[in-house]
């Protein structure tokens, strides 16, 4: 969560006349019986073909001055492999000026007393 929400900062540029913006929230599908954590940023977007590069350890996008290592994206993604979480990232608005990025991560089903709904 850490590294979703530094990145989310690091890499959504800030002025006078438009802040930016990181979103974070954890949404439950109750008929899914799935748990959702999405970290969202109103950022410069990611390009549709370096979005399953990014998660590869080393990959940096260029023409980015954030400072990093490019292993964070990866070291989420194994994460959350270990937890049985699948990580994705969309765009929020395609086409847009500013389309930002959005980060779901998805858990397994989670495992309940039958009859017992999510909160």
């Amino acid at each position: 969560m850490r590294n979703l929400l530094d990145n989310a900062i690091n890499y959504t540029p800030s002025s006078r006349n438009q802040p930016g913006v990181v979103t974070a929230r954890v949404v439950t599908d109750p008929f899914g019986q799935v748990l959702l954590l999405q970290v969202e940023n109103s950022g410069p977007g990611i390009p549709a073909s370096e979005r399953e590069l990014i998660f590869q350890p080393f990959y940096r996008s260029l023409g980015h001055e954030a400072d990093g290592s490019g292993l964070g994206l990866s070291i989420v993604r194994e994460i959350a492999r270990q937890h049985g979480a699948q990580i994705t990232v969309d765009a929020l608005q395609p086409g847009a000026p500013q389309p930002g990025t959005r980060f779901p991560v998805r858990f397994a089903p989670l495992a309940l007393p039958q009859g017992l709904p999510i909160a």
